[in-house]
Protein backbone atom coordinates (compact mmCIF):
# COMPACT_ATOMS: atom_id res chain seq x y z
CA UNK A 1 0.00 0.00 0.00
CA UNK A 2 2.86 2.62 0.60
CA UNK A 3 4.16 1.73 -2.36
CA UNK A 4 1.54 3.34 -4.08
CA UNK A 5 1.25 6.50 -2.33
CA UNK A 6 4.85 6.58 -2.96
CA UNK A 7 4.82 5.93 -6.65
CA UNK A 8 2.07 8.62 -6.98
CA UNK A 9 4.51 11.10 -5.22
CA UNK A 10 7.35 10.55 -8.30
CA UNK A 11 4.60 10.72 -10.75
CA UNK A 12 3.59 14.48 -9.53
CA UNK A 13 7.31 15.15 -8.90
CA UNK A 14 7.96 14.34 -12.70
CA UNK A 15 4.87 15.51 -13.54
CA UNK A 16 5.97 19.19 -12.01
CA UNK A 17 9.73 18.91 -13.59
CA UNK A 18 8.27 17.82 -17.03
CA UNK A 19 6.20 20.82 -17.42
CA UNK A 20 8.67 23.85 -15.60
CA UNK A 21 12.03 22.37 -18.31
CA UNK A 22 9.18 22.58 -21.51
CA UNK A 23 7.95 26.28 -20.06
CA UNK A 24 11.52 27.22 -20.21
CA UNK A 25 12.44 25.77 -23.38
CA UNK A 26 9.18 27.70 -24.99
CA UNK A 27 10.42 30.70 -23.34
CA UNK A 28 14.13 30.02 -24.60
CA UNK A 29 12.74 29.48 -28.15
CA UNK A 30 10.71 32.97 -28.15
CA UNK A 31 13.62 34.60 -26.49
CA UNK A 32 15.75 33.90 -29.92
CA UNK A 33 12.80 33.94 -32.25
CA UNK A 34 12.87 38.37 -30.88
CA UNK A 35 16.87 38.06 -30.81
CA UNK A 36 17.50 36.91 -34.14
CA UNK A 37 14.35 38.99 -35.69
CA UNK A 38 16.20 42.59 -34.69
CA UNK A 39 19.55 41.01 -36.18
CA UNK A 40 19.67 42.79 -40.01
CA UNK A 41 22.05 41.22 -42.97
Amino acid sequence: MSDHIENEGKKGKFMMWFIIYFLLFVVLLIYLYQVNSKLVF
